[in-house]
């Protein structure tokens, strides 16, 4: 039921030693402003975002491809990102209810996104709307009261998204991205980049990327980037490899590259995660 007497949003600031997936904000807006545009490619803060529309209309660009929203069209985005939603000129007004994750949500809405695409539609009696209003309403009435229950909240209501797009969404992997995916796992050391796994997949660069995006979740080139990191992870906790054989084995140019993606990545030089090897390498990368 949509709540009358609070139009807000409410930003989460708990500070925890671990790694945990956590609610980052919750909010509900009705925006009728032709200023209301937010482009996640300029967008500094760092999350996962679920915005359902209540009522009226409102519209969204990935990838270059439009998506039109309606009521009861959901979508969901990492931020940032190539994406940029707003309010059309051909809607009046665009009603509301977002959800903020962390990026530990990542590899979850990842595997929804690969069944359901970025955009998709829920009735306003799914369970993932009505705990999302649940949850608005401990939010902004300040019952969330510490970390662990913020993160009990964010991992239920991740777990009712997954299982409605699982039960909903069922579509195979094509043929040809899954020909693309062993590809990558079997040539990662190697030089290859985009235009050799759309020659794999028979497809131009950007018909394949646009693909294979809509269906695992994640670019060609960013999963290939991640295969390198996760492989490169793996023998930086195994062997005594210095950084440039471990580079050269993972499919890196050189150390020095190695070390600016993987601080990109990780947050971290090499060196500093090799010597905290406290990381767990599972919960770092996601493997579509």
């Amino acid at each position: 039921m949509l709540p009358s007497e609070l139009r807000t949003s409410v930003g989460f600031q708990f500070v925890t030693p671990l790694r945990m997936l956590m609610l980052q904000g919750i909010g509900w807006e009705i925006n009728s402003s032709e200023n209301y545009i937010w482009d996640g490619k300029r967008r500094k803060d760092e999350h996962c975002l679920f915005q359902y529309t209540v009522s009226g209309g409102g519209e969204i660009e990935i990838q270059r491809v439009k998506y039109s929203l309606k009521q009861g069209d959901a979508f969901i985005v990492d931020i940032p990102g190539d994406h940029c939603y707003r309010l059309p000129p051909s809607s009046p007004k665009w009603e509301v209810l977002y959800v903020e994750l962390s990026k530990e949500a990542l590899p979850f809405l990842r595997q929804a996104m690969a069944l359901s695409g970025p955009v998709f539609e829920l009735p306003d009696s799914s369970p993932v709307v009505e705990l999302a209003w649940d949850i608005y309403d401990k939010a902004i009435h300040n019952k969330i009261q510490d970390t662990y229950e913020n993160s009990t909240l964010a991992y239920i209501w991740l777990m009712e998204l997954t299982r409605h797009v699982s039960q909903n969404h069922v579509q195979p992997v094509s043929m040809k991205i899954e020909q693309c995916k062993q590809f990558i796992e079997q040539h990662y050391m190697e030089p290859i980049g985009l235009e050799d796994m759309a020659e794999v997949a028979g497809q131009s660069k950007f018909h394949f990327s646009r693909e294979y995006e809509r269906r695992l979740g994640i670019t060609p080139v960013r999963h290939l980037t991640e295969v390198r990191l996760a492989h490169a992870v793996k023998l930086m906790m195994s062997t005594e490899c210095n950084l440039e054989e471990i580079a050269r084995k993972s499919g890196f140019s050189n150390a020095n590259y190695f070390g600016k993606v993987f601080r990109k990545h990780m947050g971290v030089s090499p060196g500093i995660f090799r010597q905290n090897n406290t990381y767990a390498i599972q919960h770092v990368f996601h493997r579509p």
